[in-house]
């Protein structure tokens, strides 16, 4: 597959963070599971003498099925070096090979590649019943956050806004009394008890908070409170949240819970408190495109359709969602030497065995990617802007199950 060189972007980011759930999933029988890091102006030779030494002493392994699907990822890596010519992108590359195999005693050895989305800075070779991914795993931290909390005098929710997901932190009832009074006591003694019980409750929550969020730093850019009433403004007015925090504080709403229920009514709530992340760029594309489709103006969907306004240059603007799971194969016949793409919708009915020329050939799969990191490098050779749709919203839910995921904005018709 082509490699580009490129800055970071979203679109970027997705096909990564899907990359990495995928090469998670799988489990080899034994060690034989192999990854390569390479990083930018390593030495070819001494990776490709690494690679035939480890070859020959693979040879060593004494189960006969081992030694057969290491040697096999061996050469299937050793082949697609050769095939890119030793080509390593600016942040380097990360190849994975092996037999990912469910079923014992069969071998399905395939190879995928990683372009990291930071600069590589180890250089490693490793063999184990699973891919090494810690050190691509780390560069996924998210690079920002917001806080949110949804809080009344009953019960407070902490959470989290990373990119286009939120996540719960905290949640918990408070013990501050209801306003009816217990048989005996006074209405004043009653309301300092009520206002104790709160304070300590508005403490909590704080501490809590103070803890969650000091330690984002400057990644903390900024802090929503929401929930009915004038609780909320009262809870601020207490100073008991962290004076850094404080300063980071960038709105307040009204919402009628304070569960995780409040907190998505927050999200919904904050679009101009939050019109620069990526959750509310996405909700006003997708808005955009939803209203083109139904005048009839400038956008379609369909995978035929999308793919061929990205070759006339007519895409403006690509939208995908990252719940397309369609595999991409890039299979070389050993018959007429030619190249060939096939697209597997069905991830389940793909069986590389099976695999034929259109010349009637036998194949050998040299690479295969997922659909998304396909379709982007696609989107940038004609110069269209990309954007992966996440599932998480209800638009984004409706972009994949009713318009199949695929999508693009026009220039033109």
């Amino acid at each position: 597959m082509k490699q580009n060189i490129r800055e970071i972007s979203s679109a970027e980011l997705a096909v990564f963070k899907k990359k990495m759930k995928m090469l998670g999933k799988f489990k080899g029988k034994n060690t034989e599971l192999i990854t390569l890091y390479i990083p930018e102006g390593t030495d070819r030779s001494t990776v490709m003498n690494q690679l035939t030494d480890e070859l020959s002493q693979s040879s060593n392994i004494k189960s006969p099925t081992t030694r057969k699907n290491v040697q096999g990822a061996l050469r299937k890596i050793t082949t697609f070096l050769k095939k890119i010519n030793f080509k390593i992108p600016k942040n380097g590359l990360v190849v994975f090979s092996g037999n990912v195999s469910e079923t014992e005693g069969r071998s399905d050895i395939r190879l995928f590649t990683v372009n990291p989305i930071k600069d590589l800075k180890v250089k490693l070779y490793w063999c184990d019943s699973e891919f090494h991914l810690a050190p691509l795993e780390e560069m996924l931290a998210p690079n920002e956050y917001f806080g949110i909390i949804a809080i009344d005098k009953n019960e407070a929710t902490i959470a989290q806004l990373f990119g286009k997901k939120y996540e719960i932190l905290y949640h918990t009832a408070s013990t501050v009394p209801g306003k009816t009074r217990a048989g005996g006591q006074s209405s004043q003694r009653f309301e300092r008890l009520r206002e104790e019980a709160t304070q300590d409750f508005f403490k909590k929550i704080s501490e809590k908070a103070n803890n969650y969020f000091l330690p984002y730093g400057e990644k903390l850019k900024g802090i929503i409170i929401g929930g009915p009433g004038v609780t909320k403004r009262y809870f601020i007015n207490k100073d008991l949240i962290h004076h850094e925090l404080q300063k980071r504080i960038i709105g307040t709403v009204d919402t009628s819970y304070t569960d995780e229920s409040g907190i998505r009514e927050i999200v919904q709530k904050s679009g101009e408190l939050l019109k620069d992340t990526e959750l509310m760029k996405e909700k006003v594309l997708l808005e955009n495109f939803l209203g083109e489709i139904a005048r009839d103006g400038l956008a379609m969907y369909g995978q035929k359709e999308v793919e061929e306004a990205l070759e006339q240059g007519k895409a403006e603007k690509l939208l995908v969602s990252e719940a397309i799971d369609w595999i991409v194969v890039e299979k070389l016949c050993g018959t007429c030497n030619k190249t060939e793409m096939e697209i597997f919708k069905d991830p389940d009915k793909y069986d590389p065995a099976k695999l034929k020329c259109s010349c009637g050939g036998n194949v050998e799969v040299m690479e295969e990617v997922d659909y998304l990191d396909y379709i982007v490098e696609k989107a940038k050779d004609t110069g269209a802007e990309v954007s992966v749709i996440s599932t998480e919203t209800g638009e984004g839910k409706q972009f994949y199950e009713g318009f199949g995921g695929l999508g693009a904005i026009l220039r033109y018709k």
